[in-house]
């Protein structure tokens, strides 16, 4: 069971092949359910992931740009851009792809290498974070993300009456 110190996602994920964390009803988000409000669907849903495999195909990096912006590379080495679709709907990013298939006919190769099986990736976007624009070059598709926080949810000085 966790008793302070560093918890690594080895030590999480051993010790939930042991039960120590379903047996007793711990997650590795106890710790942290004591210093938030309104949070307990957000730990409920990021614990439910320890069983779920995250995809490695296609391989992608997500930078901060700076306080407010962000950006999604992914790594589509052989598809075109008619090939891939961005989508965002209920703050759901969903990139999916699939190679023409002319491509898939194509008898030529002695060797590829280069995969280009369909894919479908999905990515929860905070709220107030937009997807801003997306370009594709070089292999690359780029996805420029922004948050627009509004006025009501910057932070504000409370007077003290």
């Amino acid at each position: 069971m966790y008793r302070g110190g560093s918890l690594r996602a080895s030590h999480f994920n051993n010790s939930l092949n042991k039960g120590e964390y379903n047996m007793t009803g711990l997650t590795v988000f106890d710790p942290f359910r004591n210093l938030t409000v309104g949070f307990d669907d957000v730990f409920n849903r990021l614990s439910s992931l320890n069983h779920f495999e995250i995809p490695k195909y296609p391989p992608y990096n997500i930078k901060k740009i700076d306080d407010s912006k962000y950006q999604l590379e992914i790594a589509l080495a052989g598809f075109s851009k008619e090939d891939i679709d961005v989508q965002v709907k209920d703050n759901m990013l969903t990139i999916s792809g699939k190679a023409s298939d002319d491509k898939e006919k194509d008898n030529s190769f002695v060797y590829k290498g280069i995969a280009q099986r369909a894919f479908k990736r999905e990515w929860t976007l905070i709220d107030y974070l937009k997807v801003t624009n997306a370009k594709f070059n070089n292999g690359v598709l780029i996805v420029d993300m922004e948050l627009n926080l509004p006025e009501e949810e910057k932070p504000k000085k409370i007077e003290i009456k």
